[in-house]
């Protein structure tokens, strides 16, 4: 179906992608095996059903899920996640909502030769209040002017509740990638701020100021129907909250690039949330007041409502790590190979009442040279998980796979376990060249 899509500030997204996986086909390569990532999990001994061996392995998204965990770990309770849920008292207690408010800031952004100006929103990332430093991170869209083709000169921050000239604060631009969506900015303390009735510097404004820094939930652990709140400024009237649930936990949409010369591809996480123009840069939170998304998108084609989506902030997060590596640019680690999702399936662990996808991922071609292709990854293997400096990704969702890639700097090596024949085989993928990296723009 195609889907008519908007960044939620009123102009079109990003750039068009380039090849994260993408590679030179080889025609038929036959068919891959049978083997999904919890088919090796029985092979080397797990004796659990598929949804409990996903649900041990992915963090609970909800405030009652981890203290349904924490009750069942220590002793003080030994039934279903829904029989702890009977067992509360369930309010609809706002305070982790109220902290979140405080995370988020309005943005306005023009170039000095330029009499109009979009706005926007972000969500502060850290705080230094001593030192009034802060970092911003927002979407790329809301700070980039689409006629001259660059970033805007001249960025204008507010804190929720100081939405006047007199609080206003002048941030930077740090870095960021349009093909991401995803901007940083730096709010430093010295900077002086002229204003209509005013002067006066960053800290002043910060220091004086109950502003926090958000609390970074995890993605990943999202559930379809977990309640979430998405708090931006819509239509540029102030930081405002609206209520909704997950749709889609994770999924690929087709948008317009930012200059309007095709089209990208990005992964989002879905939710009837009310978005509206002014809410991109802004915050997905959780019940628990975590940030989960960057919210950057809404559907607009006729006769659909309720359709929004935010940037998986384990995405999102994977490129502030990756842009702060390189100077302000995205540096992807390139594996050289096209993956595709051959199957996927459902799988329901009773205990704690979650429902998971599990997606057969398997190597569609190879690129002659490629850093895949030189430690012995072949067209047809079906990507089981991946090992990055300790930490073990379990390739259940396509997604995961560039996510993990976003992590890897020059030197790293990457073990990869894959099945070929029904078999496991661990390889070592090793990104020592720099052809092995590509720069987002």
């Amino acid at each position: 179906m195609n889907k008519k899509m908007s960044a939620a500030m009123g102009i079109a997204l990003s750039v068009c992608l380039a090849g994260t996986l993408a590679a030179c086909g080889f025609g038929d390569i036959g068919k891959a095996d049978d083997m999904y990532p919890y088919d090796v999990a029985l092979s080397e001994g797990y004796q659990g059903s598929e949804g409990s061996w996903l649900a041990e392995s992915t963090p609970s998204s909800t405030v009652y899920r981890r203290m349904w965990e924490e009750a069942v770990a220590d002793g003080s309770f030994t039934g279903t996640y829904f029989e702890f849920l009977s067992a509360l008292d369930l309010g609809n207690d706002s305070a982790y909502l109220q902290r979140s408010l405080l995370s988020v800031v309005s943005i306005t952004s023009h170039m000095s030769t330029s009499t109009t100006s979009s706005a926007g929103a972000g969500v502060i990332l850290s705080i230094d209040r001593a030192a009034g430093d802060m970092e911003v991170l927002t979407n790329y869209h809301v700070v980039y002017d689409s006629t001259s083709r660059r970033i805007c000169n001249e960025l204008t921050v507010y804190l929720y509740g100081g939405e006047i000239s007199s609080r206003s604060l002048s941030a930077t631009f740090v870095g960021g990638s349009a093909a991401e969506d995803i901007a940083l900015l730096r709010i430093e303390g010295d900077d002086e701020v002229v204003s209509a009735k005013e002067t006066h510097t960053n800290a002043e404004v910060v220091k004086e100021s109950a502003a926090q820094a958000a609390e970074i939930g995890a993605s990943d652990s999202l559930l379809v129907g977990d309640r979430v709140y998405a708090i931006g400024n819509p239509e540029a009237w102030g930081i405002a909250v609206a209520e909704g649930v997950v749709s889609v936990d994770a999924e690929y949409i087709t948008m317009d690039a930012i200059d309007g010369s095709g089209q990208v591809n990005m992964i989002e996480l879905r939710t009837d949330a009310i978005v509206n123009h002014g809410n991109s840069g802004g915050g997905l939170f959780n019940e628990a007041g975590e940030l989960v998304g960057i919210v950057n998108a809404r559907s607009e084609a006729s006769g659909v409502d309720g359709i929004g989506y935010a940037i998986p902030i384990d995405h999102a997060m994977a490129v502030v790590g990756n842009l702060k590596a390189n100077g302000g640019t995205v540096k992807l680690a390139r594996l050289g190979i096209t993956v595709e999702t051959a199957e996927s399936r459902s799988a329901y662990d009773a205990a704690s009442g979650r429902t998971f996808i599990s997606e057969k991922i398997i190597v569609r071609s190879a690129e002659n040279g490629s850093a895949a292709l030189s430690a012995g990854i072949e067209p047809q293997d079906t990507f089981i998980s991946m090992t990055l400096n300790g930490r073990t990704v379990n390739a259940t969702r396509r997604y995961m796979i560039t996510d993990l890639l976003l992590d890897v700097r020059m030197g790293d090596t990457l073990s990869v376990v894959v099945t070929r024949g029904n078999a496991p085989v661990t390889l070592t993928v090793r990104f020592d060249k720099e052809k092995y990296f590509e720069e987002r723009p």
